[in-house]
């Protein structure tokens, strides 16, 4: 059985929320057996849904080092990658939190979508968070996740 940290408890947790310049919103929602990436206009049924189990997204933790703590977490949707990021501004006072999507295909940047200041629902390391919950565990010698933990 896996359990889930506290914000993740529910049936569905939200993960991420933030609204963009166009009108538009990106949510992440986690679940026990994987998450979702919902993005579209604000208060409308979403353009694009993408629902993943844990083995098909990938997370990166934060590498240690930088003024900013940060991670991001990719969803794959054939050839198209949307990563979405949430950040953490260590070196200020007001320790902004700032997020975004990149959309790539391969190493091409096709979009970049920062979200609005203030519109950003994310809490610093949720995303490593749960993929942990998920029983999966950072590798740091080899840096990568792994799904055997000791």
């Amino acid at each position: 059985m896996t359990v889930l940290p506290s914000f993740a408890q529910a049936q569905e947790a939200s993960l991420f929320h933030c609204q963009f310049a166009n009108a538009k919103e990106v949510t992440l929602r986690v679940t026990e057996t994987g998450m979702s990436y919902a993005f579209g206009r604000q208060h409308s049924t979403p353009e694009l849904t993408l629902w993943r189990t844990f083995d098909e997204i990938e997370v990166t933790p934060w590498n240690g080092v930088g003024r900013s703590i940060w991670e991001d977490i990719a969803f794959a949707n054939g050839d198209v990658t949307y990563r979405i990021w949430g950040n953490f501004d260590r070196m200020t006072e007001e320790h902004e939190v700032t997020g975004g999507i990149l959309v790539e295909r391969g190493d091409e940047d096709l979009a970049r979508l920062d979200c609005l200041p203030y519109t950003v629902n994310y809490t610093l390391f949720s995303f490593s968070d749960a993929y942990e919950a998920a029983g999966y565990c950072w590798d740091l010698g080899a840096n990568h996740w792994q799904e055997r933990c000791e």
